[in-house]
């Protein structure tokens, strides 16, 4: 072999050594869905000035938050922790570390923390710009 054909092929064989290494990482699909955890399905979304917004919200041991409701699309990742979800029907979902939530949408609806570690979420919204998160039952 002369020597400028060696040089491509230690060069293409480089190359795709380095082009693995490049690629190694892993992912993982948490969630894909076209419903909420209740089974309603997601309508058009007709978002005219699009806004996300990513929260971190930490629930104590033994708490729950206020009865509210979502009018936006959004997905909570439990990180920590065990949370159920009671809405005011008394339908009901458990969440564990790992899990994701697909929220209901214009449900009233509250959190409670059923574990013996705070839980902590990771929550994901999507609405209209300015749009309130949540509306809390009156």
């Amino acid at each position: 072999m002369n020597k400028s054909i060696k040089s491509v092929f230690l060069i293409l064989i480089a190359l795709l050594i380095m082009s693995n290494v490049a690629y190694s990482a892993q992912k993982d699909v948490l969630l894909k869905t076209t419903s909420t955890w209740d089974n309603a399905e997601y309508k058009k979304l007709k978002i005219k000035k699009p806004e996300v917004s990513v929260l971190k919200i930490v629930i104590g041991v033994g708490e729950r938050l206020p009865m509210h409701k979502h009018d936006i699309v959004n997905v909570a990742y439990v990180n920590k922790g065990i949370l159920t979800v009671v809405t005011d029907k008394n339908e009901q979902i458990t969440v564990k570390e790992g899990e994701c939530l697909p929220e209901i949408v214009g449900k009233y609806h509250y959190g409670k923390n059923t574990g013996d570690v705070p839980v902590e979420l990771i929550v994901f919204y999507i609405g209209e710009k300015g749009s309130p998160l949540s509306v809390n039952a009156k």
